[in-house]
């Protein structure tokens, strides 16, 4: 579905979080305790779940260097425009499905912070179950080789299906499990912005995949949010699309277009959502829940 809100063409390193928050509180956005019942409902106890593409991994304003976890994530400019009473951000750099039920490192399962009061869940989960972070360093290399063909989807799309077999179970007890845990909560699956685009030829060399390569990644990214997003629509919790509003800016674009930062140079923000991509997520889930 084509997206008709315009955003602008900013820069991430000239975007603070400061400037973020102030971008998406003008956005539209309305105090959470509004009169009237008018603007959106009163956010009292936001619990965020997910991984690196929700914590904020490889932004500015690290709290939690285990986890990469950023003061500028979709989460955190969330809870700055709703303010609720009580935030907990148990996102975590890394997780999978399994960390939700399962200590990662010294972080506690994410599903703990879950209570009765919680009336706000964002989740953002499943890359990881895929082998993501392993698929795309072996993408990398042989991108390296050759830039025709496909030569990462050959040798990997069997362990990705396998992947996919193992989230059609995981992800229905994902959100049952939250339901459970956290009965009248708006759960919110945010979907994953698609990092690549569907032809490969337009990507140059801060992104070294073959062209078949990329257009595999492209499809397995859409594949995995239409997951996700039946899995919401069954499980009757709420997605959001972020892919629709970020076609046009994935790593390919150029440094003022993009809106997910390329593969090289290689940071710990690499493939992710830079400072700019964050607040667009934020402002895409506050649309939603205005609803």
């Amino acid at each position: 579905m084509a997206h008709s809100r315009p955003y602008p063409t900013l820069r991430a390193g000239m975007v603070t979080a400061a400037v973020l928050t102030a971008s998406l509180l003008t956005s539209g956005a309305a105090p959470a305790t509004a009169a009237g019942g008018s603007g959106p409902r009163p956010v009292n106890h936001y619990v965020a779940l997910g991984d690196s593409y929700a914590a904020g991994t490889g932004l500015p304003r690290q709290t939690d260097a285990e986890c990469m976890r950023s003061l500028g994530s979709y989460p955190a400019l969330l809870a700055e425009t709703y303010k609720p009473s009580v935030f907990k951000d148990v996102t975590c750099g890394g997780a999978t499905t399994r960390s939700l039920w399962n200590h990662q490192g010294s972080a506690a399962p994410q599903v703990d912070a879950l209570t009765r009061d919680t009336d706000l869940v964002t989740v953002t989960l499943g890359g990881n179950d895929l082998g993501f972070s392993s698929v795309l360093t072996r993408c990398v290399l042989a991108g390296l080789g050759t830039r025709e063909g496909s030569p990462c989807r050959d040798k990997a799309a069997q362990e990705v299906d396998a992947g996919f077999a193992r989230l059609n179970t995981r992800l229905p007890d994902m959100l049952t499990d939250i339901k459970r845990r956290s009965p009248r909560a708006r759960v919110v699956v945010v979907g994953y912005p698609n990092p690549f685009p569907a032809d490969g030829s337009t990507c140059g060399s801060a992104v070294p995949l073959a062209k078949g390569d990329v257009t595999w990644l492209h499809q397995t990214t859409n594949r995995l949010n239409f997951m996700l997003e039946l899995v919401a629509y069954t499980k009757q919790a709420e997605f959001v699309d972020t892919s629709s509003v970020f076609r046009g800016h994935d790593m390919c674009r150029s440094s003022a277009e993009r809106w997910i930062n390329p593969l090289l140079p290689q940071t710990s923000g690499s493939a992710h959502p830079h400072a700019v991509g964050h607040l667009i997520t934020a402002v895409e889930v506050y649309e939603r829940l205005k609803k």
